[in-house]
């Protein structure tokens, strides 16, 4: 693949210190991007048959794989998986549950065998309560994107266990195997399976390490889509998740910087196509504000007519206070406090 590198927006100074949120939003849209484009039934297969064990895909029937059960993943905050879990049929009977687990930064894996205990634990008791005889197989996979490889043995689940004298483990060990993928030791030309699948660990690669400014080489796959709609809607999908990593570090998207970025793939074609995301990014931004601001003047509405009926009349600092909050939750749990409170002083103190 070629080694062509095209700059996309000015390079954001060093001196500019990150917001106090930024780690958790960057957090949000790579969780969001991965789950979004690994999600899709045709880009886990090729992730499988690419970098997967090859005895565990001889067993295993592809053409049948699909998300799995949501009531197989729990619904409980502390039972339910985060990384994506997909059912995969056996070809002689059962099913192997495929589970890849995300680490998104350069964090070790010494949390993930107990991660993988609870993620198995919580499949298999869903099965359980449906009566199943068999339960499924586990199969994980854990993606890498910290900026260095992993290096060394895997972390076991012994080494959180007490040890004897003789420094082996005590008890009977009970050990949940998994592969380690390192995205961050690819070089582009090295990232194997179709276009899809190299678009969204080229995209995810370059974002990762901080290259938001030189990420032409990572779309370049578009290239071998031969479906132009197919194309277009996957490029708007990938510039979404540029977009959002851009205004994770208080920039934007360069409109001029981007068409000549495109220009390869979409040749005279590129122009039209991008004006055609901006307009559509800025129409749903301006449709989310409206339904947002109803749903917080609704709950804005709410508070203040409990009050009105259980006390007539609001003071007007009351009222000022409530109207100018802007948290749809806050607003919500407001109204909760409207309806128990005994007086108006006692909700004076909640609102403060």
């Amino acid at each position: 693949m070629g080694k062509q590198r095209l700059g996309i927006g000015k390079r954001r100074s060093k001196s500019v210190e990150k917001p106090e949120s930024e780690a958790k939003s960057s957090g949000n849209y790579i969780d969001t991007f991965v789950k979004r484009m690994f999600g899709r039934v045709l880009v886990f297969s090729d992730f499988l048959v690419n970098y997967a064990d090859a005895e565990f895909l001889a067993e295993i029937d592809l053409k049948k794989i699909m998300p799995a059960p949501t009531h197989y993943i729990g619904q409980k905050g502390d039972e339910r998986i985060v990384d994506l879990v997909f059912q995969c049929p056996l070809k002689s009977g059962g099913n192997l549950m495929a589970v890849i687990v995300f680490e998104h930064q350069n964090r070790s894996l010494k949390k993930i065998p107990r991660k993988l205990h609870k993620y198995i634990s919580s499949i298999w008791d869903a099965e359980t309560k449906e009566g199943k005889k068999v339960l499924s197989a586990p199969y994980f996979i854990v993606l890498r994107t910290g900026r260095k490889p992993h290096r060394g043995p895997k972390p076991v689940m012994s080494d959180s266990l007490p040890k004897g004298r003789n420094g082996k483990p005590l008890g009977k060990k009970v050990e949940i195997d998994y592969d380690v993928v390192d995205l961050p030791a690819w070089e582009f030309d090295q990232l194997v399976g179709g276009p899809v699948l190299r678009l969204a660990m080229g995209i995810l690669k370059k974002m990762l390490e901080g290259d938001e400014d030189e990420w032409p080489e990572a779309l370049l796959p578009l290239r071998e889509i031969s479906d132009e709609e197919q194309r277009i809607e996957l490029t708007k999908e990938l510039l979404e998740f540029v977009a959002n990593a851009f205004a994770a570090h208080n920039r934007r998207l360069d409109e001029a910087m981007l068409s000549r970025a495109l220009k390869p793939i979409f040749k005279d074609k590129e122009r039209f196509m991008i004006a055609t995301i901006f307009e559509e990014r800025e129409a749903r931004s301006r449709a989310e504000g409206v339904a947002e601001g109803e749903v917080r003047g609704e709950a804005r509405g709410k508070v203040l007519a409990i009050l009105q009926n259980r006390f007539r009349k609001v003071p007007k600092a009351t009222e000022k206070a409530v109207r100018a909050m802007v948290d749809v939750t806050a607003l919500q749990s407001l109204a909760v406090h409207a309806e128990t409170c005994q007086s108006l002083e006692e909700f004076a103190v909640v609102l403060k």
